[in-house]
């Protein structure tokens, strides 16, 4: 199925696109890399990285933004939350927005696409299931009132860092662990968004706030030939450590 042209697209689904143009462009870069460290805090610091080179050559092309994605910032203020909410303390991976010259009230002219990125494969250890993890600290990010990623938006993103394990096995793992929490299944996109070692999936979550039902887009992107190889637990103690560390701050 092909993708129609940008010009017929709205708005949202125009930046959308670019955004997602953009982020594939990155996410190549990424893979090309030798020596990445295991963690998901310096996977993010390179992956803001390329996304700046991906944006040149996109922006080479005549596409691209003229405005860098935004990390490790906290969620903007929705305009219809009367006070300010808990979720403003919250703090995704990356947001890249624009205005929206067409909104009715510019206090809704402010939108932003949200990407949020987790590491999959085999447990880092046993409080530190990874596959459990993109479910538990990632997807449903997305769709509790607390943390409210990309409230008032269509869609977002995740990025999943595969260190290990074939893709269907850990497929099969994310979706177990989603049944659970009983979110819908992610199934392979349709779209042509796919590039060599990235898998494209997706599905419709609903959720108890604006906009809902929201497609949620994930790139999955194999690393596994890219990464330091280390035999010592220490290492993977430690990568895991940051994670759960990042994680719980993002919780308070």
């Amino acid at each position: 199925m092909s993708q129609p042209h940008i010009s017929h697209l709205s708005i949202w689904e125009r930046h959308e696109s670019r955004v997602i143009e953009v982020l594939l462009a990155a996410l190549a870069i990424l893979q090309s890399k030798v020596g990445l460290a295991l963690s998901e805090i310096d996977l993010n610091r390179e992956l803001y990285f390329c996304l700046l080179e991906a944006n040149r050559q996109q922006w080479a092309l005549g596409n691209g933004f003229d405005h860098p994605p935004i990390s490790d910032a906290k969620n903007p203020p929705y305009p219809d939350d009367e006070e300010r909410a808990r979720r403003e303390r919250k703090i995704p991976d990356f947001q890249w927005g624009f205005i929206d010259h067409t909104a009715l009230d510019p206090r809704h002219s402010a939108r932003h696409f949200v990407i949020e990125c987790k590491r999959l494969g085999m447990p880092a250890r046993a409080d530190w299931v990874l596959n459990e993890n993109y479910v538990q600290n990632g997807i449903l990010r997305f769709m509790t009132v607390e943390h409210g990623y990309a409230k008032g938006e269509k869609s977002g993103a995740m990025v999943g860092y595969i260190q290990n394990m074939e893709f269907k096995d850990i497929l099969k793992e994310v979706n177990i662990a989603a049944n659970i929490a009983l979110i819908p299944q992610l199934t392979l996109s349709k779209k042509i968004w796919l590039k060599q070692g990235t898998y494209n999936l997706e599905h419709m979550i609903t959720r108890p706030f604006s906009q809902s039902p929201f497609l949620l887009i994930h790139f999955w992107i194999d690393l596994r030939n890219c990464y330091i190889t280390s035999s010592t637990q220490f290492l993977l103690d430690r990568t895991t450590q940051q994670d759960l560390d990042k994680s719980k701050s993002n919780m308070k």
